[in-house]
């Protein structure tokens, strides 16, 4: 005979059947987090293991990636996560060279290889126009236009427009009020961040005039030498502002042009061999305090004390560059053939008495003295060059990398874009990645001036001599027609 379940039955099943039912999502919720972080079954070890997500892009896009000896479902872009360890890395496209890095990804970490630059195996090179002549070349910093010295000897700069299929040409003459009088050799320096503004150089048998010009308005040409009567070795763009000029004296003595308020500042830093700005905050400085002796140091603007970073008991050639990476401060230093990064929890003002402290990151021995120190990529690598080669330290993944060129480079490196520079040697352009990695060469160049990518990463623009004495401005197709 039937008999109906209790309620006191009843409720106990209905209890045991919705905690089944919590802990079951309660599981699949925990699961489902921990492979969200990353969390794999590794076949191998037969244990569990946090892997890291691997990120990866390529220009073009649409390339196949292989990660060890596992090749991806997914073309560019794509990512995957993967059990900790050293890989090799491919990435490769019909028609491509292959890209290839060894890599070693951390457990729950993102390992970006987001930079890929493919270079074709056949690259076109066609000229685009023609040059008369060419002395001295500056691009700009976003990389639309050239400015271009024709003759060395005449106060004249051209500007190449190469942002549409056909570059424009456009030129001005600097006042005759501002140029020296005696027979002169001009060439161009830096450009302002705003891409108008342009510092360059009149170098006289007895003296260096130092002249800002403006592309848009030759009548704002301003000679800062006799404007200000300073003799000047050394000159940069403030951050905070085009029309503020920081000056460093052949004395060392520092001081700041404002062409806008036509002033120029008293002394805010003297004795300095070398200088670099630390974003919009302040000039670090390296000063000369003995025969034997350095200091490496900074000046927050609207400040006139310089405070000291770090002291060095000897004379050898001494540079630092600083940024801030993620909100982090760091500082490199650079002292003859030794390399110390270092972060910092602040940079305060140097008027402040808050405490500094420095975590040392990197000390590194060169092969050579540095011959120049920079910190790229938003404050991501800090690269020291020194004239057979360049080591940089990748901030990101405290990783150091050293690459060696196949002839001394004399000048500071030249980028294309945040992950790429590039050297001419007289014979043709090649273009390296940040580490040295994946060289290639894209085409024969006989000059040495400077190069820009343009249309993301479509062309790479050059100026080549050919016969007579004459020059081409030139374009490389990078990406190939689908």
């Amino acid at each position: 005979m039937y008999r109906a379940p209790s309620k006191q039955r009843q409720r106990a099943f209905r209890v045991l059947v919705y905690g089944i039912m919590t802990t079951t999502v309660l599981l699949l919720v925990t699961i489902l987090v921990f492979i969200m972080l990353g969390y794999r079954f590794n076949q191998a070890t037969s244990t569990i293991q946090q892997g890291g997500l691997v990120q990866f892009n390529t220009r073009p896009t649409n390339a196949n990636v292989t990660v060890g000896s596992a090749k991806l479902a997914n073309r560019t872009p794509s990512k995957i996560t993967v059990n900790p360890g050293d890989y090799n890395v491919t990435m490769e496209k019909k028609g491509y060279h292959k890209w290839s890095k060894s890599v070693e990804v951390k457990p729950g970490q993102v390992l970006w290889l987001n930079y890929a630059q493919l270079v074709p195996k056949s690259i076109t090179t066609k000229q685009v126009m023609e040059l008369d002549a060419v002395a001295d070349v500056l691009a700009s910093p976003n990389g639309d236009r050239y400015a271009l010295i024709a003759n060395a000897s005449e106060p004249s700069i051209d500007f190449i427009d190469i942002t549409s299929d056909t570059p424009k040409q456009s030129s001005i003459t600097l006042p005759q009020t501002e140029v020296p009088v005696e027979p002169t050799t001009y060439n161009v320096n830096a450009w302002g961040s705003d891409s108008d503004k342009i510092l360059l150089t009149a170098k006289t048998e007895k003296a260096t005039n130092w002249l800002v010009a403006d592309r848009r308005d030759e009548a704002k040409t301003v000679n800062l030498s006799t404007k200000y009567g300073v003799d000047i070795a050394d000159a940069i763009f403030d951050p905070r502002s085009n029309s503020r000029i920081i000056i460093r004296t052949s004395m060392g003595d520092v001081r700041i042009a404002d062409l806008s308020a036509d002033t120029i500042s008293g002394v805010i830093a003297s004795s300095v061999t070398s200088m670099s700005t630390y974003i919009n905050d302040a000039l670090l400085v390296v000063q000369k305090t003995s025969d034997t002796s350095q200091s490496v140091g900074y000046v927050s603007f609207g400040s006139k004390s310089v405070r000291q970073l770090q002291e060095i008991n000897n004379s050898d050639r001494t540079f630092v560059a600083g940024a801030t990476y993620f909100g982090d401060p760091y500082i490199a230093i650079s002292n003859g053939n030794t390399l110390g990064v270092y972060k910092l929890r602040t940079l305060p003002s140097s008027g402040s008495n808050v405490s500094i402290s420095m975590t040392n990151l990197l000390s590194a021995s060169l092969p050579a003295t540095a011959e120049h120190l920079s910190i790229k990529t938003g404050g991501r690598f800090v690269l020291a060059q020194y004239a057979s080669g360049l080591l940089t330290y990748d901030i990101e993944l405290k990783k150091q990398s050293n690459a060696s060129f196949t002839a001394p480079v004399a000048s500071e490196l030249r980028w294309l874009d945040k992950y790429h520079f590039y050297l001419t040697n007289g014979t043709s352009l090649e273009v390296l990645e940040f580490d040295g990695g994946n060289t290639h060469s894209i085409t024969p160049l006989a000059t040495s001036f400077d190069a820009i990518w343009r249309d993301n990463g479509k062309y790479i623009y050059t100026i080549n001599s050919i016969k007579d004495g004459k020059f081409v401005l030139q374009r490389s197709k990078m990406i190939l027609d689908s």
